[in-house]
């Protein structure tokens, strides 16, 4: 019974606490439960989220985030997928930027096209749309999916369509399931 324990209770045990502890701390895994990545990630991917890495660095425009979703998206958008799920989108804006968002053409920060090469254009073809326009206040970030047609996010969140810094949980690093998907998001 003790070399039982010793070999084999042991090290499950060992491999489970520093599973738990890797996943609570550097790298956690999450399935995606809508489309406002497409083409980026799929419904039903699963990611792995970096945990640490904005302890390093600064988030930067272009980042896809995993992020815990500001009061005004779960009202305007309902919780995705079902109870207090984190939410996947890119950033576009960053503290002190200018945002406008076109309904079509592509979304301008500071006075200049910002294009996510993959992202799914609005399908709306209507000149009477309005451009709206964000001013990022400190300590906050904008965000919109790649799938613009079907991402609800931050253009439409209202009152306050911005994710504050302390709700990010981290940057979204890797597609891993299903296989035909795996590898690194940019």
């Amino acid at each position: 019974m003790r070399r039982f324990v010793k070999e084999f209770l042991l090290p499950v045990a060992v491999a489970v606490a520093l599973a738990f502890v890797i996943q609570a701390s550097v790298a956690k895994p999450y399935e995606i439960p809508t489309e406002s990545m497409v083409p980026t990630i799929q419904a039903d991917d699963r990611i792995i989220a970096n945990r640490v890495i904005y302890r390093f660095r600064d988030i930067e425009r272009g980042d896809i985030i995993v992020f815990d979703p500001p009061r005004s998206a779960t009202r305007t958008c309902g919780a995705a997928g079902g109870g207090n799920v984190p939410y996947v989108k890119r950033v576009i804006g960053l503290p002190g930027d200018t945002v406008e968002v076109h309904e079509r053409g592509p979304t301008i920060v500071n006075g200049e096209p910002f294009v996510v090469e993959d992202a799914l254009p609005n399908p709306r073809q209507r000149d009477d749309q309005p451009t709206r326009t964000f001013q990022v206040p400190q300590d906050r970030l904008f965000v919109l999916g790649d799938n613009r047609p079907g991402s609800c996010d931050s253009h439409q969140w209202a009152p306050d369509p911005f994710v504050p810094l302390d709700n990010v949980i981290g940057q979204a690093e890797v597609t891993y399931w299903p296989l035909s998907q795996i590898g690194f998001l940019d």
